[in-house]
């Protein structure tokens, strides 16, 4: 695995490349946050993850860690979550990859969640990365498209688990 420069909440928002969706759902702020802190779940609508692993004592808020595997579990990905405010937002710095992913100097998710209405959200999910000297070009024009759709793939699936547990 390679080793990522883990970056501050802050730093997402000036990243020099970035993938957003947004996706407003029929369910209160708080069920969409229950839905993201539920780790072992997101196989189930994210369909880009094979599996979700806790790491440490830790399981949830700023410092918790989880493994991702990613593309028929061929990837990993080591998360360090940097925000954790139930009902509004949710992030974390990537430290660890491999695959493509080492082609990152940096990668940072975060998922903002807005109260739209009665029972209704706007959720937002923003990857934020800084690609390694070379790669530029590849993470910037090649995948926009891509990333963008996986994005919004994942956010029509939450939006369709969330109706079910409804």
């Amino acid at each position: 695995m390679a080793a990522l420069t883990p970056q501050s909440p802050e730093w997402t928002d000036t990243a020099p490349v970035k993938f957003s969706a947004v996706r407003e759902v029929a369910a209160t702020a708080e069920a969409v946050f229950v839905a993201l802190a539920d780790h072992e779940s997101w196989p189930e609508w994210f369909d880009a993850i094979g599996r979700v692993e806790r790491i440490g004592e830790q399981h949830d808020g700023v410092g918790s860690k989880r493994r991702i595997f990613v593309a028929r579990q061929r990837i990993r990905l080591v998360e360090e979550f940097i925000e954790w405010e139930p009902g509004k937002v949710w992030s974390f710095t990537v430290l660890e990859a491999t695959g493509p992913f080492r082609l990152l100097e940096t990668l940072n998710e975060r998922i903002t969640i807005q109260t739209t209405g009665p029972d209704r959200a706007r959720i937002t999910y923003l990857m934020a990365m800084k690609p390694n000297r070379g790669a530029g070009l590849l993470f910037d024009k090649v995948l926009r498209r891509g990333m963008a759709k996986i994005l919004t793939t994942a956010l029509d699936s939450l939006w369709h688990r969330l109706a079910a547990l409804r």
